[in-house]
């Protein structure tokens, strides 16, 4: 009869060899060329990546244990590169069952990396064409909070967004809608 403490010391275990555990290497092409080898529990968080796989292993074009490469048309190499290491971290933080606080520090954290590197709208679209549910949504609230009460010229000058506006529609849009314009943070 096993104890709760021995069940808990089995569960830690068991975490400890499951960071060990062998598993199959999956080549990740980027759009200009690198490729970088994940191991499949990093590489089936991108939805794009796990589709590809489960598609040539129900096709059978891939032999079990067979070396694979995944092309990631839209996802350049600098921007995979940080995907990479969303995945890796997140991938440790749920095998080591890590604090909620853990986690949210270091998006946080990665966040603002991204801000000053300039490639959080990459890493936006990024997550989008890969199917990364959580990562779309960490860089879209990421984005909002950086664009609030921010002025449409800061919005558009950010996004790239050509103002199509005569003076005259603008000024008719800022009096008509002049609520909207209250309180914005000057650029």
């Amino acid at each position: 009869m096993s104890t709760s403490s021995q069940k808990g010391e089995q569960s830690q275990s068991q975490n400890q060899l499951d960071l060990f555990k062998v598993t199959r290497i999956i080549t990740l092409e980027s759009s200009d060329g690198p490729r970088f080898d994940v191991t499949e529990p990093i590489a089936i968080q991108m939805g794009t990546v796990r589709s590809f796989l489960e598609e040539n292993e129900s096709s059978g074009d891939a032999a079990a244990g067979a070396w694979i490469t995944v092309p990631l048309l839209n996802v350049s190499s600098s921007c995979l590169v940080q995907i990479i290491k969303y995945c890796t971290k997140h991938h440790q933080f749920k095998v080591k069952s890590a604090p909620e606080k853990d986690v949210k520090d270091y998006d946080s954290g990665l966040l603002e990396e991204w801000w000053s590197n300039d490639i959080i709208r990459e890493v936006l679209l990024s997550a989008n064409y890969l199917d990364m549910k959580d990562l779309l949504e960490l860089t879209s609230k990421g984005i909002a909070e950086r664009i609030q009460n921010k002025s449409p010229e800061f919005v558009r000058k950010y996004f790239g967004v050509v103002n199509d506006f005569t003076p005259e529609e603008e000024a008719k849009i800022r009096q008509e809608h002049s609520f909207a314009f209250e309180g914005i943070d000057q650029d």
